[in-house]
């Protein structure tokens, strides 16, 4: 199999700088208006048949010290990838109700970090698939120095001050597979997305159609092949995509990382799927093309 390559300096550094941005976008920092900032790794929890406890790093990299609260929110995935509150007593396949976790509260110095431990506890008779609820990591603001009662007794006002203060959090999916599983995936209805006013960067859009009883995840990849001769060249590529049960079919954007302007006129896309970490000969989910 012929392998795809970057072939010069400039669209190098631009294939590096989408690099390093998806790194920061999976890194998800939260910052709250106290001064303290989370961290979390992993981005996602995967119990197997043989996995029963698993950890998450939480981190402080702000400049104050941090109250984080620990919980478990149940969200279901849209076709554009976005996630939405699961609402109350709709059924679902939810991981929460066999995760035991500690601790559910914790404050962090500048610069510290602590594990949040997982331990999974199957019941009896679980039937087969994948189960998914996801870890709500919420930054708690600094308590208000003025107190009701100050405002009750301040001679300077005859109203009562209500301050609103937002609390920012972070959520990963913790994922629990049990039993008999299998999934597959095609992807289709490649299109080239031109740039805009407002986006200036092109992008590569295509349908995502999974089946099975479990999810898929990895990791994209876009070649452009030229009609000349010349050789396949990386323009693309998103890192942690995911399709979650029960959704069959997500719409999904893969930003393009040549230079603003460059033409992709007179050759092919080739749009591959692979497994996270692994190479076309070894990981290969799907792909399709895409004719200029």
């Amino acid at each position: 199999m012929k392998k795809s390559k970057v072939i010069n300096n400039n669209t190098r550094g631009y294939f590096s700088y989408l690099l390093i941005s998806l790194l920061l976008i999976i890194a998800q920092p939260v910052t709250a208006d106290s001064g303290a900032t989370l961290m979390v790794t992993p981005s996602r929890v995967v119990f197997d048949e043989r996995a029963r406890s698993a950890q998450v790093t939480l981190m402080n990299t702000g400049t104050e010290a941090g109250t984080f609260r620990v919980s478990f929110i149940r969200q279901n995935m849209t076709e554009d990838g976005q996630f939405v509150a699961v609402k109350n007593n709709e059924k679902g396949m939810f991981s929460d109700p066999m995760i035991r976790f500690s601790p559910k509260q914790l404050v962090l110095p500048p610069g510290q970090s602590q594990v949040v431990r997982l331990m999974l506890r199957k019941p009896k008779n679980l039937a087969d698939g994948e189960y998914r609820s996801h870890m709500l990591l919420q930054t708690l603001p600094k308590p208000s120095q003025n107190t009701l009662a100050d405002s009750l007794k301040a001679k300077e006002t005859e109203t009562i001050k209500v301050e609103i203060i937002p609390v920012v959090g972070i959520s990963i999916p913790v994922i629990v597979r049990h039993g008999k599983l299998e999934n597959s995936l095609t992807i289709d209805n490649a299109k080239l997305i031109p740039g805009s006013e407002a986006n200036p960067r092109a992008s590569i859009s295509v349908d995502m159609h999974r089946k099975g009883n479990s999810s898929v995840y990895g990791d994209f990849r876009a070649i452009f092949t030229p009609n000349d001769g010349d050789e396949p060249t990386v323009i693309a590529l998103a890192n942690g995509v995911a399709v979650y049960t029960p959704n069959t079919l997500r719409h999904f954007s893969i930003p393009i990382s040549a230079p603003v302007g460059t033409s992709f006129s007179d050759g092919t896309i080739r749009i591959i799927f692979l497994e996270s970490g692994k190479d076309e000969d070894s990981g290969l989910i799907a792909e399709t093309k895409l004719s200029l």
